[in-house]
């Protein structure tokens, strides 16, 4: 069963823009399959992605920036004087 979900997930990240114009329903997508479908979306194609009812973008980026997040190196801090952001890099 895993193998078949990594499969379609491939597949599902390969044709995301074609599958995006179609007529269905992506809220049945948990959000473990979310997460799994951004690792393999790039940024670009994420960018090129043309998704004018947002089915499934904005879920994508959120679960890209959480996977930036989870990393310690690129936790967001802010400075106490000049309410700056920065990385701890």
């Amino acid at each position: 069963m895993a193998t078949l979900v990594e499969e379609a997930l491939s597949y599902v990240a390969k044709y995301l823009n074609e599958i995006i114009q179609l007529p269905i329903d992506m809220n049945c997508m948990n959000s473990v399959l979310i997460k799994r479908l951004a690792a393999k979306v790039s940024l670009n194609d994420l960018n090129e992605l043309q998704d004018k009812k947002d089915k499934l973008t904005s879920k994508l980026y959120m679960k890209k920036l959480e996977c930036l997040f989870e990393e310690e190196h690129n936790m967001l801090h802010r400075c106490v004087n000049c309410s700056s952001l920065y990385t701890s890099n």
